[in-house]
């Protein structure tokens, strides 16, 4: 996954982009100075590394222009898919801004954001869902994926994997078989994963056989980020989040898959496990955002008042249009179009 995007001229910060939480200022200028000791010895090829916890850092320079290209990524990311990447970032900008770079206006480089945004799309975030049959997988790839929810269980066979697109960001769903005549599969379906969510049906039985899952992710994938979904919360028999953690030792969450409400509760569950930043994310703060929104909107026509509702069905179709929904846009468009008439 491309975490963060650093472009520097002169060793100053002229462009960036966070996708997720690597690197503070003060811990990016310690890596930034690291990056310097290489270059100070000479960088033997087009792009030199560096490591931060589970997370690469790659970069590339123009030496005549004193600019330097990074990259932050996490350790599963295919490198040469990288290099290319990174290579086409600092070939275009130097086509778009080479002639210019001494005098450039830094509100200019907004220009690359949909670059960028295309290049995190390249870099596809590979997320597991791992677990025995019947404990909810495929339910809760449903709900990530805003697909009707099934009313019963229909096991699936050797996997499925769902590319599926929250706001703006794209992510590969990998949905496992949980049969265990499949387990010969699963060291390989779960190799290269970003993130790792471990399913269960919070019963005491099921959450300790799972134990072999917690296992299986430190030995095939142990630079992903894991987690257990704590599934089936509704259950008279279900253990509390906080037993299941004890049990597991990874850090668990309490979910009811089958309600399709608790979509954004999962989706705020997949960017935590990624450690993203919603509040700072520019691609994922519209969704709560707009999700806020279509509940004040809601109150508003509850307490009566029209007026305010249709202030706020006229921002959730824009961030809608913004995030490529256009059912939803559509369908908020219209509304506040139809309430005001009321105000005529």
């Amino acid at each position: 996954m491309l975490r963060q995007v650093y472009i520097l001229k002169d060793g100053n910060i002229i462009y960036e982009r966070d996708f997720g939480k690597v690197l503070t200022f003060e811990r990016f200028q310690s890596i930034y100075q690291e990056i310097q000791g290489e270059l100070s010895r000479g960088l033997l090829d087009d792009f030199g590394s560096t490591h931060f916890f589970k997370y690469r850092i790659i970069y590339t320079i123009d030496s005549e222009l004193n600019l330097l290209f990074i990259f932050i990524i996490g350790f599963n990311d295919d490198i040469e898919t990288v290099k290319r990447l990174l290579k086409k970032l600092k070939t275009e900008f130097l086509v778009t801004f080479g002639d210019i770079i001494d005098n450039l206006d830094p509100s200019l480089l907004e220009i690359f954001d949909p670059l960028i945004e295309s290049i995190h799309k390249k870099i596809r975030t590979k997320i597991s869902l791992v677990g025995f049959s019947g404990v909810g997988k495929t339910t809760i790839t449903r709900l990530i994926s805003a697909e009707e929810i099934p009313e019963t269980h229909i096991p699936t066979i050797t996997g499925k994997v769902s590319t599926i697109k929250i706001g703006k960001l794209v992510f590969h769903l990998w949905d496992f078989a949980g049969q265990e005549q499949f387990s010969y599969l699963w060291s390989d379906f779960i190799y290269g994963s970003d993130a790792v969510l471990l399913i269960t049906d919070s019963t005491l039985e099921n959450v300790e056989k799972s134990r072999y899952f917690v296992e299986l992710i430190k030995e095939q994938t142990p630079n992903a980020h894991s987690a257990a979904i704590a599934n089936k919360q509704d259950r008279e028999n279900a253990l509390s989040v906080e037993k299941i953690e004890e049990i597991l030792g990874i850090k668990a969450y309490s979910m009811i898959a089958i309600e399709s409400n608790n979509r954004d509760k999962m989706i705020q569950i997949v960017a935590d496990i990624l450690e993203m930043n919603t509040e700072a994310s520019v691609l994922l703060k519209p969704i709560f955002e707009r999700d806020k929104l279509i509940q004040l909107a809601r109150k508003s026509l509850e307490n009566g008042d029209i007026a305010e509702s249709v202030e706020y069905f006229d921002k959730i179709a824009d961030i809608c249009l913004s995030l490529g929904d256009d059912a939803l846009y559509k369908e908020f468009y219209e509304k506040a179009e139809k309430f005001k008439r009321y105000l005529i």
